[in-house]
């Protein structure tokens, strides 16, 4: 057997993709720069268990209650589609690590990570459709304004103004009391939420306190009251979200683009190339201020807008790789043979290109 059939790093070298994923997974540097990628992805998917005011456990004269739970899909807490899909996700990443475990045998690494992204899919849609039944006989979607009892989440706030009551207030003559508070609760480090304002909370130092629950903004408060470090961890999720979205809109229509525009040539090519060229020149930051001005400040429109006037690099540079890659001998092998244009462009010709894509995303 060649050296064509000896591993690469970590990843079989049986194909361009694999070569160029070995090539790139035998540095230092690199590795560890994933690694950080994805403690940085952790930390944005988990970031309700690590910043909010609702309790991680909470146990009172009633019994014991996960409302960290509840408030996953409680759209007064959590009402943007991206945080119900990262919730999601949160949920089921340990059931989904487990499974993929378990599979490794049997299916790729790809295989397994395009199955757990379509089921995480699955699952944000479904809890976005009414299909949860309800006592009165209609059907509501799992993502909703949860009211009433399954609403009022228990905060650090709530836990010590009851306690307080509590040793304030004496027994009556008949010997009665406010409701005893909780006997044993656990918050997350950071027991405050990211959008909410605290009063009298402007502008204060790291490790400060808040005056209300007690607990300590670790990063201290903006001008607004909002805790830093909250908005930090749930910022994690808005930057993932434009930014692999956007990535991968524009990149599938400069790739296709570049595709075309190198592979067919001529007049097609000449027309292409003029388009792409007016999109370089397009002022992007000022056609996303345009739009959110007009519609609003929504995460996907402003992914829309980027991923739509972001391609031109990426058409050049696989255009580039087409015009090199279209005189090689397996491709006039490929025309000999009668296959059609669209699987010589995307079948044979673009795996090989994966290297400078991989660098361009």
């Amino acid at each position: 057997m060649g050296d064509s059939a000896k591993p690469v790093g970590h990843v079989p070298a049986n194909s361009p993709a694999a070569l160029a994923l070995g090539r790139f997974w035998s540095r230092p540097g690199a590795r560890w720069a994933v690694r950080g990628l994805l403690a940085i992805l952790v930390l944005g998917i988990y970031a309700p268990f690590l910043c909010s005011e609702s309790a991680l456990l909470w146990r009172d004269q009633s019994g014991w209650s996960v409302p960290i739970f509840t408030d996953l899909f409680n759209l007064w807490t959590y009402p943007k589609h991206h945080d119900l899909f990262f919730n999601i996700v949160a949920l089921l990443l340990p059931f989904l690590l487990i499974a993929g475990w378990f599979l490794r045998r049997r299916w790729s690494l790809s295989q397994r990570i395009f199955a757990g992204t379509g089921l995480a899919l699955l699952a944000w849609v479904g809890a976005m459709l009414p299909l949860v039944p309800t006592s009165t006989g209609n059907w509501q979607p799992l993502w909703r304004r949860y009211t009433g009892a399954g609403g009022n989440v228990p905060t650090l706030i709530e836990r010590r103004a009851a306690v307080t009551d509590w040793e304030r207030t004496p027994a009556d003559e008949r010997g009665e009391r406010p409701a005893a508070p909780p006997t044993f609760t656990i918050f997350p480090a950071i027991p405050h939420s990211y959008e909410a304002t605290y009063a009298n909370s402007s502008l204060l130092p790291p490790l400060a306190r808040n005056r209300d629950s007690g607990a300590r903004f670790w990063g201290g408060t903006d001008s607004a009251g909002h805790d830093v470090a909250a908005r930090m961890l749930f910022g994690i999720r808005i930057g993932l979200s434009v930014g692999v979205l956007a990535t991968l809109l524009s990149m599938g229509i400069g790739v296709f683009i570049g595709a075309l525009s190198g592979f067919m040539g001529g007049w097609i090519d000449l027309i292409l190339q003029r388009v792409v060229e007016i999109m370089m020149c397009f002022p992007r930051f000022i056609l996303v201020l345009v739009v959110v001005a007009m519609w609003s400040r929504d995460i996907f429109v402003i992914t829309f807008v980027l991923g739509l006037v972001g391609w031109a690099d990426t058409a050049r540079l696989v255009r580039g790789e087409f015009l090199a890659q279209s005189v090689r001998d397996y491709v006039s092998a490929t025309r000999a043979l009668g296959l059609p244009r669209w699987r010589i462009m995307f079948r044979h010709i673009l795996p090989n290109t994966i290297t400078p894509l991989l660098i361009g995303a």
